[in-house]
């Protein structure tokens, strides 16, 4: 595919690869359609200067709203595991931290303030940065779908200490869970070195030159992209010396 960037003369040609399934891509849009109502609704019944709007009818509707985003937010994940297992493992498989992740997530800041991309480790499908986001997702997932079944039907029933417990690991995984999906829209969304990201869970595929660069280890394999990396580091720990 030739497109032509605008503000530039020259004409531009993408190679595209696949890299999220049509089943993947429904699953992250699913969720995040789930996720932000539940974010909004958490935080008028979390923040006291909100609290007012959930007063009366308005706080019956707000909580009304809650409770379905939940159930569907619970069931996309378990709907995927079924209907996919295989694809649904790999994924969790994908997420698992390796040791390139450390040197990665140090060098994070230059790189996506500065551009700064050569002290960067190969990534595999997922960069560090993304495996944590999705993590932290899976980790509140979970925290979410214990906490709020005692909150939604515990109440009377358990003990109040484990019904605060609850609360509060509630109000953490909102906590935590909500930094990570505005740190993931941005990059996603805004900033210009993640222009792929959108791209390819919009229409499944991603830059080969793209992937090349920011996920070797799933475009070039592990071994092939640890022999291309150790040679850049070689390559410039040469000319440093000059």
């Amino acid at each position: 595919m030739s497109v032509q960037i605008k503000g530039k003369p020259e004409i531009v040609t993408i190679q595209w690869i696949p890299k999220y399934t049509l089943m993947e891509r429904i699953v992250h849009w699913a969720h995040t359609a789930t996720f932000i109502p539940l974010l909004l609704t958490g935080m008028v019944l979390y923040f006291p200067f909100l609290q007012p709007l959930a007063q009366g009818e308005a706080g019956i509707f707000l909580r009304l709203i809650h409770r379905i985003a939940a159930v569907f937010f619970g069931l996309v994940p378990i709907l995927y595991a079924i209907i996919q297992p295989r694809r649904f493992i790999m994924n969790i498989r994908d997420f698992l931290p390796e040791k390139e992740d450390i040197g990665w997530l140090k060098g994070a800041i230059p790189y996506y303030l500065f551009g700064r991309h050569e002290a960067m480790p190969p990534q595999g499908r997922f960069n560090a940065g993304e495996k944590l986001n999705g993590l932290v997702m899976i980790i509140a997932w979970v925290v979410f779908g214990i906490t709020g079944l005692i909150m939604w039907f515990g109440k009377g029933v358990v003990s109040p200490i484990i019904f605060r417990w609850a609360v509060l690991f509630h109000d953490l995984a909102m906590i935590a869970s909500a930094c990570m999906f505005l740190i993931h829209l941005y990059l996603a969304v805004a900033h210009p070195l993640m222009w792929a990201a959108l791209v390819s869970m919009r229409f499944g595929v991603t830059s080969a030159d793209y992937a090349a660069e920011h996920h070797a280890k799933w475009f070039y394999g592990p071994k092939r992209a640890m022999e291309i990396w150790e040679a850049k580091k070689r390559e410039a720990a040469h000319k440093g010396g000059h």
